[in-house]
């Protein structure tokens, strides 16, 4: 069978010099040669870099692969359940391998991303892409739209994190908030991702009622989000993140670190920290069983079987433990694992607990089709902060202290982001590799902020003073761990006792509710109601 419309747009006429669009709607312009001169990316160096500039999907896709690459599809949707024609879903087009210009090698992965929408007949002709320019430390994003089709250049990952949500609106940084990729659902099992625990037969050719797109030749290398996790989303977050750090340290005209008695220096201590005190992105976690609620897939009944709460619903389980496949070095608290198995609830439970609260997908009664669908720690900010350890920026203790004075609220803690105006401007550190003997306790950063916290003489019993006191001790990383063994016990006391169990269930149930609530007002450009279901907190 012929599919038409497979490729995004047509290629109209040969364009000159590439536009540049601040906001979506705002008026174009040329981007001047200096401007274009600091564009090194492979989108740019390898697709947008000629005359004409191509606009046709297989075209830009020809390009960016050469004779030695490898592209990679994806598929993401809030409604990827619903088999229904005339459904929009989201490609994400990932490469690997290399090409080249002239003598000179580019490496795709991972590099350089473009993404389309898509119906059951074809895809749409806008087109959005970012590219990472390893010279520059920085990740270029790019649109292209309009009538007739043109690339704009959308702006940079350069002081992403500084700026405003004024300044994000209507820009790619609404989402990429720090500068780099963005993809929510990183932990299995991908709920709205097509993945290995995910398959949608209306997207292969040999599904029941597939839609016509499933059966190009494209579709037939479709591949899952796990792939997309492993090999291109963490590594280019933790090649971004070292850079990020490496340009926050002082550095010689030459570029080289600036060195004095052993010791380096951070040039924005609150800027470099932020990820250890405030929630900057979230990823989203869920329990690896299937709710049987999801309104697409009616009749909903129930779960198959039970559920299982994830443990990084609890607590960042990747940081504290270390080990897994993000391998963090982490905090060496084994016991946050335990979360995973602390709360399995039985089918008629998760039923009953949705019902309850009013559960709502879109604007129909139901749930995701992974149950517990749950904001949790970002990869881009637990990596950053074991990077930060790692480095010797910070010690073990440091974080334990800051990590313990909100244990029960991994993600969009409203207690740690009071104490990040502790941190100094500027501090010194002892530079380390993983090798090398772990940063002292106190090291000059922590007695920096003892000082500071001393001087305002912080109310007992308030997140400041608990800092302070966690800071002053011996060992806050034993205090943090014997902090998680009370919280995971008091909520097994709570589940184990018939009396307790319902009200504990709807307490935590509420709690992920909130959590919902609070990461849709976080990044306002995710909040279109079909993310998160929404339900009554009341």
């Amino acid at each position: 069978m012929i599919l038409l419309s497979l490729v995004a747009g047509i290629n109209l006429h040969a364009q000159v010099g590439l536009l540049k669009q601040t906001r979506n709607g705002a008026a174009t312009s040329q981007m001047t040669a200096s401007e274009i001169a600091q564009l090194g990316d492979p989108l740019f160096r390898l697709v947008l870099n000629r005359s004409p500039q191509p606009t046709q999907l297989d075209a830009i896709e020809s390009l960016l692969v050469g004779g030695q690459g490898t592209r990679h599809l994806f598929v993401v949707s809030e409604q990827l359940q619903d088999a229904t024609l005339g459904g929009s879903r989201r490609a994400v087009v990932a490469f690997s391998g290399t090409n080249s210009i002239g003598a000179q090698s580019v490496r795709l992965d991972p590099n350089v991303m473009v993404s389309a929408s898509f119906t059951d007949k074809g895809f749409a002709p806008t087109v959005e892409a970012w590219g990472w320019d390893g010279a520059r430390s920085r990740y270029n994003y790019y649109r292209l739209d309009g009538q007739p089709l043109r690339w704009k250049f959308r702006g940079s990952s350069v002081d992403a994190d500084t700026l405003t949500a004024k300044d994000r609106a209507d820009t790619c940084l609404a989402c990429h908030i720090n500068g780099g990729p963005v993809m929510r659902e990183l932990p299995i099992p991908w709920n709205n991702w097509v993945s290995d625990r995910n398959p949608v037969s209306h997207l292969s050719a040999t599904g029941r009622g597939h839609w016509l797109i499933a059966e190009s030749s494209r579709f037939g290398d479709l591949k899952g989000a796990e792939d997309l996790e492993v090999s291109f989303i963490l590594p280019a977050i933790r090649q971004f993140n070292v850079r990020r750090l490496n340009n926050l340290i002082r550095r010689s005209p030459a570029g080289q670190p600036v060195v004095t008695a052993g010791l380096q220096e951070i040039v924005d201590g609150p800027r470099a920290l932020r990820s250890l005190f405030d929630t900057t992105e979230y990823n989203i976690t869920s329990s690896q069983q299937l709710s049987g609620l999801h309104p697409a897939l009616e009749p909903a009944s129930r779960p198959p079987g039970p559920v299982d709460v994830p443990d990084a619903f609890f607590v960042d389980a990747n940081l504290l433990t270390g080990g897994g496949p993000t391998q963090y070095a982490g905090l060496g608290i084994p016991e946050a694992r335990q979360f995973g198995s602390l709360l399995r609830l039985e089918p008629v439970e998760y039923r009953t607990v949705v019902e309850r609260f009013k559960t709502v997908l879109g604007n129909r009664q139901g749930d995701t089709n992974f149950a517990w669908f749950a904001p949790a720690a970002s990869h881009i900010d637990s990596h950053m902060i074991d990077l930060l350890i790692r480095r010797g920026v910070i010690s073990q203790e440091f974080a334990a202290a800051v990590l313990a004075t909100d244990v029960e609220t991994p993600v969009l803690s409203k207690v740690r982001p009071l104490l990040l105006s502790f941190i100094p401007a500027t501090f010194k550190f002892r530079p380390r590799d993983v090798d090398s003997v772990p940063a002292a306790h106190p090291d000059e950063l922590t007695k920096a902020v003892i000082a500071s916290l001393s001087k305002v003489k912080p109310a007992p019993g308030t997140p400041q003073a608990d800092f302070l006191e966690m800071l002053k001790s011996r060992n806050p990383r034993a205090t943090l761990r014997q902090r998680v063994r009370d919280y995971f016990e008091r909520v097994r006391t709570k589940l184990g006792n018939p009396a307790d169990r319902a009200a504990e269930i709807d307490r935590l149930y509420r709690a992920m509710l909130q959590r919902r609530f609070d990461a849709a007002a976080k990044i306002p450009a995710l909040s279109d109601g079909l993310l998160f279901p929404a339900g009554s907190i009341n």
